[in-house]
């Protein structure tokens, strides 16, 4: 990975192209050629000064803060091994089980530069970089973590070359390990610091696929007096082809009932249902990827919801598949309230509606997400180039003709 940029919580914190044309600007020398085009691929205009760009650290409030000259990467780990293992049961006689791989979190360490045109400055930056690597503000303090943004490689066209991170938060705070003091009053700090994302994958920005735009709901297919969930009815499950009908096995004792949706809604009614399909063609060969869902319910409240995902690797017209006991998963909610914003996002599994506030304001809340007739939901993952096609069903009379969806791809990795 690229250590010349980083950004949490949407605040940029390691920016060597900013922090040479500041430093050069002042005369202090830089040794290091970073990247040229972080500025354009950040959407940023050319590097002048610290006032006139309104660079991150600036505060009108405290005049040290113009002789902070920025933060130029060194070095960054944490990305060249993968946070997959397992851990073996010894058997009791020969061998061991291996038992399950998983994930654990990843640690990510940093050393950069903090330079400064004098030593005021450079007090205020040390500052300034402590606070800003708490992430976003919480008061409660119970916060998951935050966004971390970064470059795989120097950016051509910014969107190719960036990573995103999930549920990252401080894990040591910064500690200086050397100061230069030059001719001239500028001094320079190496500093490090450590953060962990609390999902490990690194994950890319969202395939352009055809489905990538909104869809409308409120114009989709009309399916009067039907029942999405009806045919599951007709699932069969495999018989075990050992069981002896002369000497049945032992009854196993009952497992607990897994919970279900009390308000699950079911019956016939009228319905709305849209289509979206994705090619396998638009999906990577060797990466998984997971999808982020998102549904806006426009003028009227939405109730009925239910988003079939099925796996379409012939890339066959969608119209062909109508049995949900073929189907990876459903996404089940009941009730949206009219104007809001459904996200029910696959990086860091975890779904969330945003409601409108009157006169001003949203309010967020988490819904709970059901799957399979009312069942358990488990995020979906698609690790192969599968192909998709998406079903939308909403009931008729509680489907805005402004409500409209998009389901995007992403992909991710355990290395980079």
């Amino acid at each position: 990975m690229l250590a010349d940029y980083m950004d949490l919580a949407g605040t940029e914190i390691v920016n060597s192209a900013r922090a040479a044309v500041y430093a050069r600007a002042r005369g202090v020398p830089v040794r290091c050629d970073p990247c040229p085009d972080i500025a354009a691929a950040v959407g940023d205009m050319p590097y002048l000064d610290p006032v006139t760009d309104e660079a991150p650290w600036y505060d009108a409030a405290v005049p040290e803060s113009t002789g902070l000259l920025g933060v130029l990467g060194l070095s960054v780990a944490g990305f060249d091994s993968s946070p997959i293992s397992r851990e073996p049961t010894q058997l009791i006689g020969d061998g061991a089980a291996l038992g399950p791989m998983r994930r654990q979190h990843r640690e990510i360490a940093y050393t950069v530069l903090l330079i400064a045109a004098e030593e005021c400055a450079l007090s205020y930056g040390l500052e300034w970089l402590s606070s800003a690597l708490q992430g976003a503000a919480c008061g409660t303090g119970a916060c998951s973590g935050d966004e971390m943004c970064l470059f795989s490689c120097c950016p051509v066209d910014g969107d190719r070359e960036l990573r995103h991170l999930y549920d990252v938060g401080l894990l040591d705070g910064p500690q200086v390990t050397e100061t230069q003091y030059l001719a001239g009053g500028s001094v320079l700090a190496t500093v490090t610091f450590s953060l962990a994302a609390g999902t490990p994958w690194i994950y890319r920005e969202p395939l352009v696929t055809r489905s990538d735009g909104w869809v409308s709901l409120g114009s989709g297919e009309i399916v009067p007096n039907f029942d999405p969930d009806q045919v599951y009815e007709q699932c069969l499950t495999p018989r075990p082809c050992l069981d002896d009908p002369l000497c049945p096995p032992p009854a196993l004792p009952p497992r607990p009932p897994a919970p279900v949706s009390p308000c699950y809604p079911t019956g016939l009614s009228d319905f709305r249902r849209t289509r979206i399909q994705v090619s396998p063609l638009e999906q990577p060969s060797w990466l998984e990827t997971v999808p982020v869902l998102e549904v806006q319910t426009g003028s009227t409240e939405m109730r009925r919801l239910v988003v079939r995902f099925w796996a379409n690797p012939q890339n066959n017209p969608c119209g062909d598949f109508n049995d949900p006991c073929n189907a990876c998963t459903d996404v089940n909610i009941s009730y949206l309230p009219r104007g809001s914003s459904l996200t029910v996002d696959g990086r860091v599994q975890r779904s969330v509606v945003e409601c409108p506030q009157e006169p001003i304001g949203t309010s967020t809340a988490t819904p709970t997400v059901y799957g399979p007739q009312g069942s358990v939901f488990q995020y979906p993952t698609f690790g192969c180039p599968t192909g998709l096609c998406i079903e939308v069903w909403s009931r008729l009379e509680h489907t805005a003709s402004d409500a409209r969806a998009r389901v995007l791809l992403v992909p991710r990795s355990d290395m980079g």
